[in-house]
C-alpha cells in the first residue's frame, strides 16, 4: 500500500467492518484498499460488477476479507439489497463511506429536466437513502458507527460546467446539508457523521477533462497539484478512526486549497 497510509496503526481498523458505495474505482477503491490494509472487514458496493470482481478478487489474494455487492444507488429496492447482504454477511456495520456518484459538465442551457432527475438520483436521493439504511442500523447497535459522505468544493463554490456543472454542484451541496441535518437528528446517538469535500482530484471520475486543464487546474491550486485518490482515502480513514471521536457534523476539505484561492 501507498505510504499515505503509514500514519495509521496496521491494525487501527482490525475487527471492524466498513461499507463502501462507488468502490470499483477511483476514491471509493482506494478508500477500500486503505481500510482492507489497516484490518477492517469491507463491502465493495458498486454497480460495475465486473470491477468488483477484479479488484475486489486482488484485495481476497492479498488476505484482506472483502465482500462484493452489486447496487445502484438511484434505485431504493437495490439499496435494500445491499443492506440485506450486509445484515445477512457481517455481525454489524461500523462504518459507512458514500463514494457513489456522477460528474457532469453541462452548459446551463444543456442542462434538461432528466440530466438533473439523473444526477441527482445517484448523487443526492442515493447519497440519502444509503446513510439512511447505514444510520437505522448503527443506531440498533450499541457501539454506533461512523459515516462519511464524499461531497465536493463544487459543493461549497458552484459549479460552472467547464469541470462540474450547476446540477452536480447543487447535489454536493446537498449533500452537505444532509450531514448536517443528520447530525442534528443523531446528536447523542453514538452515530458520527462527517462529509469530505475533496477539490480537483485525478481519478477517473475526472476522465473527461483534458490533460492541459487538469495541468491549468494544478497550476492554480496552493499545492501546485491535483487530488489523488489516497489523499480523500487518508482523510476518510482519519474520519472513521478513533482520533476523530470529537468530530461530528463537519466538512474536511481536502482540496490542495482550493477552497481560499
Amino acid at each position: 500500500m501507498l505510504d499515505t497510509y503509514k500514519t495509521f496503526a496496521a491494525d487501527c481498523f482490525a475487527g471492524r467492518t466498513v461499507l463502501i458505495t462507488g468502490a470499483a474505482s477511483g476514491m471509493g477503491l482506494e478508500t477500500a484498499r486503505a481500510f482492507a490494509s489497516k484490518g477492517a472487514e469491507v463491502v465493495m458496493a458498486d454497480r460495475d460488477e465486473t470491477g468488483l470482481d477484479r479488484y475486489g478478487g486482488e484485495l481476497r489474494e492479498s488476505g484482506a476479507k472483502v465482500h462484493t455487492v452489486a447496487v445502484d444507488v438511484s434505485n431504493p429496492e437495490s439499496i435494500d439489497a445491499m443492506f440485506s447482504y450486509c445484515d445477512a454477511n457481517l455481525r454489524h456495520l461500523d462504518n459507512l463511506v458514500t463514494c457513489a456518484a456522477i460528474i457532469t459538465a453541462k452548459r446551463i442551457f444543456e442542462q434538461d429536466w432528466a440530466h438533473w432527475q439523473r444526477v441527482h438520483g445517484v448523487n443526492l436521493l442515493g447519497t440519502f437513502f444509503t446513510v439512511q439504511g447505514a444510520a437505522k442500523r448503527m443506531v440498533e447497535n450499541s457501539s454506533g458507527g461512523n459515516i462519511v459522505c464524499v461531497a465536493s468544493d463544487a459543493g461549497v463554490h458552484g459549479g460552472g460546467g467547464l469541470i462540474a456543472d450547476t446540477a452536480y454542484a447543487a447535489s454536493k451541496a446537498g449533500t452537505l446539508s444532509i450531514v448536517k441535518s443528520v447530525a442534528r437528528e443523531l446528536a447523542g446517538r453514538k452515530v458520527r457523521i462527517n462529509a469530505l469535500n475533496p477539490g480537483p482530484t485525478d481519478s477517473p471520475m475526472h476522465s473527461h477533462i483534458e490533460q492541459s486543464l487538469k495541468d491549468r487546474i494544478a497550476g492554480n491550486l496552493p499545492m501546485r497539484r491535483m487530488g489523488r485518490p489516497d489523499d480523500m482515502a487518508a482523510s476518510i480513514l482519519f474520519l472513521c478512526s478513533d482520533a476523530a471521536s470529537f468530530v461530528y457534523g463537519a466538512a474536511l476539505d481536502t482540496d490542495g486549497g482550493s477552497m481560499f484561492r
